[in-house]
């Protein structure tokens, strides 16, 4: 694939580090659409492919070389404040804008060097004619870049639609299926309103499962993003409804008399009511003995 940089590309490289230099034409430029200057959504790329773009072989006197992600990261970030490109998303891939770049249409209508015609003689209305032709074609082709601009580009509403659902994806618990929820999220294209009221439920919900979790109640499994996304989930009602714990009464401590089940109180008067009148048969015996003495 060939590739054209201007000279404001050129200008505002000069002086970045080697690094950086070598990240914007070795692992960025060559992938971008001359189209929207946008590099990562046809042609995917990440960090560790521009990592391995600028990867140095061993040869005689020369050692190998790698560059880390965070090396290629820093020295992305060093474009990015150059002003030679835009980062407009690094969660689920890293799309990149060419500021300075030129676009397709901007390439094909540059002057080119034609080969030498024959020459020939063209009359002064032939002339004016052509000037004419060439005066419509211009305003015509002012004309359609105008309209297009008024347009928003579907894939810049793609590039937000994917800011919003990192959003959604770093807070959500359960990380699965990702490409189908990312899917569900371009069908539901939240508005920043709905966004910020679907990241508040969500917020909601993991406070109140953590406190269920922290009475020791039983919680429901986590839904999969995409069963989130889809059955609307973000519109059920909190309920915080906490059980009473228990008590343990065998712990507690008896305050009252000892019950005895076997005990009789009628048993217990007449046995001591016989022991009193043993007591007095005895005493009557001894004044007997006595007198008799």
């Amino acid at each position: 694939m060939d590739m054209s940089i201007n000279h404001d590309e050129l200008e505002a490289m000069s002086g970045l580090l080697h690094i950086q230099q070598l990240a914007y034409l070795r692992g960025i430029r060559p992938y971008m659409d001359v189209k929207t200057r946008i590099t990562g959504i046809k042609r995917r790329i990440s960090y560790q492919s521009i990592s391995e773009q600028l990867y140095i072989e061993p040869h005689q006197g020369i050692k190998s070389q790698n560059f880390s992600r965070d090396q290629v990261r820093r020295a992305v970030y060093g474009l990015v404040r150059a002003g030679l490109i835009e980062v407009q998303s690094e969660g689920m891939q890293l799309i990149l804008k060419c500021l300075l770049a030129s676009t397709d249409y901007s390439v094909r209508n540059k002057a080119a060097i034609n080969p030498p015609q024959k020459a020939t003689t063209k009359s002064h209305e032939e002339l004016i004619e052509n000037i004419r032709f060439s005066e419509d074609e211009t305003l015509k082709a002012d004309i359609a870049n105008t309209q297009k601009a008024a347009i928003p580009l579907i894939k810049d509403n793609y590039i937000y639609l994917l800011q919003r659902f990192d959003h959604f994806w770093l807070m959500y618990p359960e990380k699965k299926s990702r490409e189908r929820a990312f899917e569900i999220f371009q069908k539901i294209n939240p508005d920043e309103h709905l966004l910020q009221t679907m990241l508040q439920a969500l917020d909601s919900q993991i406070k109140s499962r953590k406190t269920k979790e922290a009475h020791g109640e039983w919680v429901p499994a986590w839904k999969f993003p995409a069963n989130w996304l889809s059955q609307k989930c973000w519109e059920d009602e909190i309920r915080i409804e906490l059980k009473p714990e228990k008590r343990n009464e065998k712990c507690r401590t008896s305050t009252g008399t000892a019950h005895d089940p076997f005990w009789n109180p009628e048993a217990e008067d007449s046995a001591s009511t016989g022991e009193d009148e043993y007591q007095q048969d005895n005493v009557v015996s001894m004044q007997r003995y006595r007198q008799a003495d």
